[in-house]
């Protein structure tokens, strides 16, 4: 069975399920936004690097850069940071069903 995922919106809602969230989680609290803890992904980014990185260019509108494959040349473009959810189990029966019939 091939897991589906999806891209998250900035104001979904966030729980950790770990037994020991304090383990995983790199917020306060076990119950957050999405947006939220895009922030706090920056505040830690910029205390590491000495510099106020603007949440709005790695989750939103994206960072310039280029990128070098294996067997392709440099190309330019933009990279952004999204968060994605996996399902533990299919939204309807007929998902598998869907996906082995594609």
């Amino acid at each position: 069975m091939n897991q589906k995922s999806e891209m998250l919106n900035q104001q979904d809602v966030i729980k950790i399920q770990e037994e020991k969230p304090a383990s995983v989680n790199i917020m306060t609290h076990i119950t957050f936004l999405v947006d939220e803890f895009f922030g706090e992904i920056c505040s830690r980014l910029s205390t590491r690097a000495g510099t106020k990185l603007p949440p709005n260019k790695w989750f939103k509108d994206g960072v310039a850069v280029e990128v070098l494959s294996e067997g392709k040349p440099w190309r330019k473009g933009k990279i952004r940071l999204a968060i994605e959810f996996i399902a533990d189990e299919p939204e309807s029966p007929l998902d598998d069903f869907r996906e082995s019939n594609s």
